[in-house]
This record gives C-alpha cells, structure tokens and sequence, in this order.
C-alpha cells in the first residue's frame, strides 16, 4: 500500500476575455486619434477638448501605458489650465506640437490594447462623463 499525500486540486479562476483588435479596427481608432486632435488644433472649442480627453482616459483605462499618453495628458493640463485662466480653449504652438507627437506614439499602443477592454473603458468614461455632466 502506498503512503503518498493526497494531491492538492488548485481552485478554479477563470481568466478574463482577451479579444484581440483587429487591424481594421485599430486603423480607425488611429484615424478617429489624429483627426480629434487635428480638430482640437484647428479649432479648439469645448467639446474638441472633450473629445480628445475622451479618447486619452479610455485607452489609459483599457491599459496602454506609452510615454506619449503621458505627454498628451500634459498637454491637455496645460490647456485646461489655460481654459481655466482665460475662459476660452486655445492651444499653443508647443502644445499642438506635443500633440501631434503623442499622437504617433499612441497610434502605436492602440492594437496593444485587448478589443473588449477598450470598448468596456470606453462605456466607463462616457458613463462618467455623462454623471458629471461634461
């Protein structure tokens, strides 16, 4: 008869979803990116300000870390604060060019980004948004 331990069954943990972004669909949220921040260059107003911080908050939520968000975040600070300051949106030579950079580099991270993550962040931050009123 053998001695041996009874052997341990690990419990069960599913693991979440992970539906990758298909190219199609990464080329338009690239195209949807640089065209937000091409209209909040042209013509700064609220609702392109609102826009294009959309878009940051929800690829941040869904988990694309890239130095670029980051500076693109900076960016759009500067602008609030300047919003803040004066009562009007505009956005410096500085800043349309941090923003046109940030952009590129978030182009990148955008298929790194699971599909169904995305689309969760992004209802999460149009949720938000709609309980804040912006």
């Amino acid at each position: 008869m053998s001695t041996s331990k009874p052997r341990r069954n690990k419990a069960y943990k599913p693991r979440s979803v992970r539906i990758p972004m298909m190219p199609e669909t990464r080329n338009s949220l690239a195209l949807e990116l640089h065209l937000a921040t091409e209209a909040l260059i042209a013509v700064p107003s609220p609702d392109t300000y609102n826009q294009l911080s959309m878009m940051l908050a929800a690829l941040r939520r869904a988990g694309a870390m890239d130095v670029s968000i980051d500076q693109a975040s900076d960016a759009m600070l500067s602008i609030c604060d300047r919003f803040d300051r004066v009562g009007k949106v505009g956005v410096a030579e500085s800043e349309a060019a941090i923003l046109r950079q940030a952009a590129g580099g978030i182009d990148r991270q955008i298929g790194t980004v699971p599909m169904n993550k995305f689309k969760q962040s992004v209802a999460d931050v149009s949720a938000f948004c709609m309980a804040i009123g912006a």
